[in-house]
């Protein structure tokens, strides 16, 4: 079926979603009890616009006000039977308690066209209960069982929330609260910005998220306009914009102790070779400096390179580790040296053995039967059975002097190596000897009482203090650079994702600016626009304007253009808007007539309205309006009879 334009704008349709025929979540009554069987007011509602009217006069005919009747306890309630933990504030429920002690409220919930029952005390005692396909003509049946609300916030969250629900912040089961939020504003917010929903001072206990950031990223999870990849980008982002600005912090600190120290050191020692304040080459100036004055002051040797005390044990110990070595090895030498010489005595008491029995074995003799060898060669011995080897003597001759005359060079090539080693432990033993002399000096300096000393030692402690914080805050500075790098880069990535929700928004600006037209007679036009900042509304009407009017024309102008996305399908809102006293938020006569006009309209789409709009008023609604079916309660200030509670609070 082709749609009717609503909007003045050219090309410009609402298209109601053809899949439902009524809004996804309505309250079909509501219903307060003095107590059990006792009924103060029985409110039908219906799909569509729904007026509460509180008018300047009373049943009687006489002038009274419209104000204190009970408009915003009845939308509070109505919350209050959609899961909301509180209907007052804790004097306002005090007082109510006072006069009905036995109270209830009550409402028939139509969720994806089911009916859900729910019956709720006004007193601190909970006996919550919801029924599913139950009506408030059988609420208080004596087998009725408490249930609490869980199940009809977890219903709702189900068929109205969906998917959505994982990108909204809060604690779990948060997700419904935060749309009944911003579709049930506080009247006390006065509609002064579109993200302001529930005002402190109500003590709604609302789980809405304190912060603004917390709100934009609910409405935009809920217009579709949102992705969990976007909400793990946006929690990095907080993440190093947290730790962006704790370095920051940070290098200001530094900054401030560097200039401190700096400016003291500066005045003792004057100019700093010229080198620029903060830098390394600063920080060792001052070091260098500090040491020579205290190294002058306490007469330390010229091999105490530092007159930090702990490095100077270092280099001692370093030394004395040098010294040990060089003695074990000296050590060695000697023993080696004697236990080659014990060696060359052996072999040398060997020799002349050898020499005799190679003489002897030149013209031998048979040891045995003392006949001539050659004798035996000739004609053989036949008592000697062990022949003689003069080759082998001249082997072994030989043998003996080459280890003779290898161990004597390695012995000689000992003893040269001595006096190189001697004179290299001269050396360290000196070094150490002055370092040790240079720990017994810095350690007598720490408990003297020399003002000298003290002041050369302080002078070392605050250039050392000052080299340090000049290379924190180099540190600093490399992290809290490389976390703006990041932090752009995550920028950017968020940047893009909010360019790939720029087709929802384009449609809630589109829908914005129509409701506004709608509105506002004349030339008018408004934008809806995302960005780094937030969520922006803007109104053009002869130039920007921003007066409290304007901004409170905003607040329901930004309402009712995601009601009509919703009508389209295309939100996770529930299609439910309670607007409490809009025409006492600054909004002109003429824009509020206009505004029942524009509900009206909206009726008319489709085989039945997919929305449900209730507004409360003191002001006259138009005159096709003050009756059924979209006068839903008439209620007065005064007398008591005609308040909602039918009592004097």
């Amino acid at each position: 079926m082709q749609q009717r334009d609503l909007f003045l704008k050219p090309g410009f349709t609402i298209v109601p979603d053809v899949a439902r025929d009524q809004p996804a979540l309505w309250i079909r009554r509501l219903v307060i009890w003095r107590e059990p069987g006792f009924v103060i007011q029985d409110v039908s509602l219906k799909p569509g616009l729904n007026i509460v009217w509180s008018p300047e006069s009373g049943g009687t005919g006489e002038a009274t006000i419209g104000h204190g009747s009970g408009k915003t306890t009845f939308c509070r309630l109505l919350r209050y039977c959609l899961g909301e933990e509180n209907y007052a504030t804790d004097g306002q429920r005090q007082r109510v308690l006072e006069k009905l002690p036995k109270g209830h409220v009550g409402a028939e919930v139509v969720v994806n066209g089911r009916i859900w029952a729910v019956v709720r005390a006004l007193s601190d005692r909970r006996r919550d209960i919801v029924t599913e396909g139950g009506t408030l003509d059988d609420a208080f049946q004596e087998n009725a069982v408490p249930t609490g609300m869980r199940p009809l916030r977890d219903v709702i969250t189900r068929a109205v929330i969906g998917a959505a629900t994982s990108l909204i912040p809060g604690a779990e089961g948060a997700a419904w609260g935060a749309a009944l939020a911003w579709v049930t504003r506080d009247q006390e917010c006065r509609f002064g910005h579109h993200l302001e929903w529930r005002h402190p001072d109500t003590a709604s206990r609302s789980p809405v998220g304190r912060s603004v950031d917390d709100r934009l990223v609910i409405v935009r999870s809920l217009i579709g306009a949102l992705s969990t990849d976007e909400i793990a980008v946006r929690r990095t982002e907080e993440a190093d914009d947290a730790k962006q600005r704790d370095l920051k912090t940070e290098l200001e600190r530094l900054d401030w102790q560097i200039k401190r120290t700096r400016v003291a050191l500066l005045a003792i020692f004057g100019e700093n070779a010229g080198h620029a304040a903060g830098t390394g080459l600063d920080a060792t100036a001052f070091k260098t400096t500090a040491a020579e004055r205290l190294a002058r002051t306490l007469k330390l040797p010229d091999e105490v390179k530092s007159t930090d005390i702990k490095r100077t044990r270092g280099d001692r110990d370093k030394a004395k580790r040098e010294l040990d070595v060089l003695e074990a090895e000296r050590k060695g030498i000697g023993i080696r040296i004697e236990e080659k010489n014990k060696v060359l005595a052996m072999l040398r008491a060997e020799l002349p053995e050898a020499h005799a029995e190679y003489v002897t074995a030149k013209v031998p003799i048979c040891r045995i039967c003392k006949v001539p060898i050659d004798t035996v060669r000739a004609e053989g011995c036949g008592i000697s059975l062990t022949p003689c080897d003069i080759e082998a003597l001249q082997s072994n001759i030989r043998q003996v002097e080459q280890t003779i005359e290898r161990e004597d060079n390695e012995i000689k090539a000992l003893e040269r190596d001595k006096p190189t080693l001697d004179a290299k432990i001269a050396i360290v033993r000196q070094r150490y000897d002055r370092l040790e002399g240079g720990v017994a000096t810095l350690e007598k300096a720490q408990s003297t009482r020399s003002k000298a000393v003290r002041d050369a030692q302080r002078l070392v402690d605050d250039a050392e203090r000052y080299g340090k914080l000049v290379s924190e805050r180099a540190e600093a500075t490399k992290k809290h650079s490389e976390a703006a790098t990041g932090l752009v880069k995550v920028r950017e990535t968020l940047a893009a994702y909010r360019t790939a929700s720029a087709e929802t928004i384009r449609t809630l600006s589109e829908k914005f600016d129509a409701v506004l037209r709608e509105l506002v007679p004349g030339e008018i036009g408004g934008e809806v626009k995302l960005d780094g900042n937030g969520l922006t509304l803007r109104v053009q009407m002869g130039g920007e304007r921003s007066t409290a009017a304007i901004e409170s024309l905003k607040v329901i102008a930004f309402d009712l253009a995601a009601l009509v996305m919703t009508i389209e399908g295309r939100t996770r809102l529930p299609g439910l808007l309670v607007h409490d006293s809009p025409r006492e938020a600054d909004l002109g006569r003429s824009i509020y007539h206009r505004l029942f006009s524009f509900a009206g309209m909206l009726e008319k789409l489709g085989a039945a309205p997919l929305f449900q709009y209730i507004v409360t008023t003191t002001t006259e609604p138009p005159e096709e309006f003050k009756s059924k079916p979209w006068l839903s309660l008439v209620i007065c200030g005064a007398p008591a009879e005609e308040r909602l509670l039918k009592v004097d609070l």
